[in-house]
Order: structure tokens, then C-alpha cells, then sequence
């Protein structure tokens, strides 16, 4: 049975990797600057702080159980 911080770290590496796809498909769409654009990037740059929010809560639940 898989441990909470690792559930944790796929969960984060799996939301890095859309932030990943959505950031590469902006930089080579054909849309506009404009207030969805800005969005998008918000969306981006939102799910990154998760990812390391996620990240940094596996790491710390891992060596809470290290030091047990």
C-alpha cells in the first residue's frame, strides 16, 4: 500500500506535467495577448505553487516518519 506523501508526490509531479503541456502550448499558440491569455498563465503559474505546496507537504510528512 502506497504511503500518503508518496500519493502526495505523484499527485504533484502529475499537476507539474499539465502545468508543463499548458505553459508549451501558449508559447505556440496564435492567441492574442488578452484577459483569457492572462488567465491561462494565472491557471499556470497557480498550479505550479500547488505542485510545490504538495511537494513540500510530502516532504515533510517523510521525514515525520523517518524520525519515528
Amino acid at each position: 500500500m502506497m504511503d500518503i506523501d508518496d500519493k502526495l508526490e505523484i499527485i504533484a509531479n502529475q499537476l507539474d506535467n499539465i502545468s508543463d503541456l499548458i505553459g508549451l502550448n501558449l508559447n505556440t499558440s496564435d492567441i492574442e495577448k488578452s484577459d483569457e491569455l492572462d488567465r491561462l498563465y494565472f491557471l499556470t503559474d497557480y498550479i505550479k505553487r500547488l505542485t510545490t505546496d504538495l511537494k513540500n507537504i510530502s516532504d515533510d510528512i517523510r521525514k515525520r516518519n523517518d524520525a519515528k
